[in-house]
């Protein structure tokens, strides 16, 4: 390797666990293994300063707090020399390097979300299922809450396992969503927890989230019928009314002239 150089690291099932991270004196940063099924990897950058030689790369577990903690030497890295023209190349061409991709792929049987990152695609109007394995006891006391969501669906459950059912919105626009988290008692900004993509809904079929809005409009509305045809009845009953007395008032005109006349 060169410095300046990018350099994917993939690891199986076995050989190292999700959320590990790799350390190098040569990695401009610090690597962390994503799920990219079937594979965990991450991508790191050889540093522009990067002496050369072979040098250790060490992995530590996600849950590993410091610096010395559980360390294991997992793999080496080799390091060419260059020239000062060649480092100077390398400042330039690290900082065109586009972001990290953070998007995970976990398999598709897996229970969504497997991880903040881990983004799956649905069709909008569509409902989904959200799985939460990490809040044991926390059954009524976590909803969730996206621009993409026509609900504010709350994790359930008796057991280890919450889960939740949300609705996408039919108008929401294709791409990228966050779903927050909010805790019951909580003081601070609600936080991500998960992502999801959303694409359009399907061809030639109502949306659910639409019908949901019609049934709510044909509802509100119909007191608003009732009480017009009720309107109608009233002021039909009244010109009948008003109708009748004035027939009453003529009749009684006409038969008082008639008995004046005799």
């Amino acid at each position: 390797m060169r410095p300046g150089d990018t350099l994917t690291i993939d690891a199986r099932s076995g050989e190292a666990s999700y959320g590990d991270t790799l350390h190098a004196s040569v990695f401009m940063a610090t690597g962390k293994l994503r799920m990219r099924d079937p594979l965990l990897t991450t991508t790191v950058t050889i540093a522009c300063d990067a002496r050369p030689g072979t040098q250790p790369v060490i992995r530590r577990g996600a849950g590993d707090v410091g610096p010395d903690e559980h360390p294991f030497r997992w793999a080496r890295v080799r390091v060419l020399p260059v020239d000062g023209d060649a480092r100077r190349a390398c400042r330039e061409k690290v900082k065109r390097l586009p972001a990290p991709d953070l998007e995970e792929r976990w398999a598709p049987g897996d229970t969504w979300p497997q991880s903040e990152w881990d983004v799956r695609t649905f069709r909008a109007g569509s409902r989904v299922t959200l799985t939460d394995n990490d809040d044991e006891g926390a059954d009524g006391h976590i909803s969730l809450t996206s621009r993409a969501f026509a609900d504010r669906p709350v994790l359930r459950g008796a057991r280890a396992v919450l889960t939740a059912t949300a609705t996408l919105k039919c108008g929401a626009a294709p791409g990228l969503y966050v779903v927050y988290r909010h805790d019951a008692g909580q003081s601070g900004p609600d936080r991500p927890w998960a992502r999801l993509r959303v694409a359009p809904a399907a061809s030639g079929k109502s949306c659910s989230t639409d019908q949901a809005a019609a049934r709510s409009a044909g509802t509100s509305r119909a007191p608003v019928v009732a009480w017009t045809a009720g309107g109608v009845f009233l002021a039909a009953a009244a010109g009948t009314l008003l109708f009748r007395r004035a027939r009453n008032r003529r009749l009684g005109a006409d038969g008082a002239r008639a008995r004046s006349t005799v």
